[in-house]
């Protein structure tokens, strides 16, 4: 992530989750095209439009009260994930594990749901419209190099849907802080400044993604 959004995520102890429509990709939240139009072709060959309707429910209301922040469950650090969400040599990646990122809701009485991102294709795909989550936790497998993992929760009626800053455990969530590799000594000194400034107990490490980008 961009360093601003680190110091807003340490200033705020709080996650930002944001609606589908702010999230870059167009099909987010959304039922695949080529899964609709069969859904569609039911509709027509039963001569209702059951689909239709949860599909017109979906994008008119799920979309906008279903909030998401993502992660990235890889193993290995990403080279792409580096120059897509982290420049200027002041980007920032988080560590954490999952059970950590679990339980760093419990300062929050907000119930967050948090599942692995499903990838498919039109030759390849599992899609359930009976769980109106799945929308939210599947996407086309172009995006698979990101092995998103989602949290996800709901906004409540008298909530803005746009999006919600959510409280969590900081010290719980961070494991590691990594750091480019061709940052200035003087950025390290910041984030360990930084660290002791919201008494976090954090590793500082630099990525091995060692690339004049960084």
């Amino acid at each position: 992530m961009d360093f601003w959004k680190f110091l807003n995520l340490l200033e705020t102890k709080s996650l930002f989750f944001s609606n589908s429509d702010n999230l870059g990709d167009n099909n987010e939240g959304r039922i695949p095209h080529f899964i609709l139009e069969r859904m569609i072709e039911q509709d027509n060959e039963r001569g209702n439009r059951n689909n239709q309707e949860l599909n017109d429910y979906l994008e008119s209301t799920l979309r906008k009260n279903h909030l998401i922040s993502s992660w990235s469950y890889a193993e290995r650090e990403s080279f792409a994930m580096w120059k897509m969400y982290a420049k200027d040599k002041t980007g920032v990646a988080i560590e954490t594990d999952l059970k950590s990122l679990q339980d760093s809701f419990n300062k929050t009485d907000r119930i967050v749901y948090v599942g692995e991102v499903n990838y498919i294709n039109e030759d390849n795909y599992h899609f359930s419209t009976s769980n109106m989550f799945y929308p939210f936790v599947t996407k086309l497998d172009f995006y698979k190099f990101e092995n998103e993992i989602r949290c996800v929760t709901i906004t409540k009626d008298d909530e803005k849907p746009e999006s919600k800053l959510v409280e969590v455990d900081l010290n719980t969530l961070i494991k590691k802080v990594h750091i480019s590799p061709n940052s200035k000594p003087e950025f390290r000194k910041l984030i360990e400044l930084l660290k002791n400034e919201y008494q976090l107990e954090f590793e500082i490490c630099y990525s091995k993604v060692s690339d004049s980008w960084l």
